[in-house]
């Protein structure tokens, strides 16, 4: 399951992020992506939709630079467009833009 971690006096680090979860029973949920070993309450979490289309350290290039490889590093939610964006990590530099499902291209090993 797929949502956006609101617990930000006990994690954070992962505040606002999505996140992909299991929940364990009603008062329960363990985080997979993008930080393992965390347990949430499931109250703290918004359930999305539909996983995302890319997920934590994918490879991928933007459409528009088709010669920069990076990582995914931070999964968001954009509440106005209702839909998910990307920061992505190119060597050490975490870039600053905002990258959608549209503007990414999966990098095929």
């Amino acid at each position: 399951m797929w949502g956006i971690c609101f617990d930000i006096n006990t994690y954070p680090d992962i505040y606002g992020l999505v996140i992909e979860y299991k929940l364990f029973n009603q008062d329960k949920a363990f985080v997979i992506l993008p930080k393992k070993s965390y347990q949430l309450n499931p109250k703290e979490i918004k359930k999305l939709p539909d996983p995302p289309k890319y997920i934590y350290g994918q490879q991928v290039s933007p459409c528009n630079h088709p010669e920069m490889i990076g990582v995914i590093s931070k999964i968001g939610w954009h509440f106005k467009k209702n839909c998910y964006y990307y920061k992505i990590r190119i060597g050490k530099k975490l870039k600053s833009k905002r990258y959608f499902d549209t503007d990414l291209n999966e990098v095929k090993l």
